[in-house]
């Protein structure tokens, strides 16, 4: 895995333990002021780790099962 937003969404639900947080939160992280010119990229990652069945996706909502 290379792709700088799916690192950073693994991370972010490493930092939160596992509790679920929002898509945007990311991305806000990340680029705090540019972050809406990454929306969709940061969709098409979430979309690429949930096919993996890394995470789980629920109204926006990030949810990873087993945070190492």
């Amino acid at each position: 895995m290379d792709n700088i937003l799916e690192i950073a969404i693994l991370e972010m639900g490493r930092q939160k333990a596992g509790k679920p947080f929002d898509l945007l939160e990311v991305i806000k992280w990340i680029y705090p002021q540019d972050w809406k010119h990454f929306e969709k990229d940061l969709q098409v990652a979430a979309d690429q780790l949930k096919e993996l069945g890394k995470i789980k996706i629920v109204n926006r909502q990030i949810c990873l099962d087993n945070v190492n």
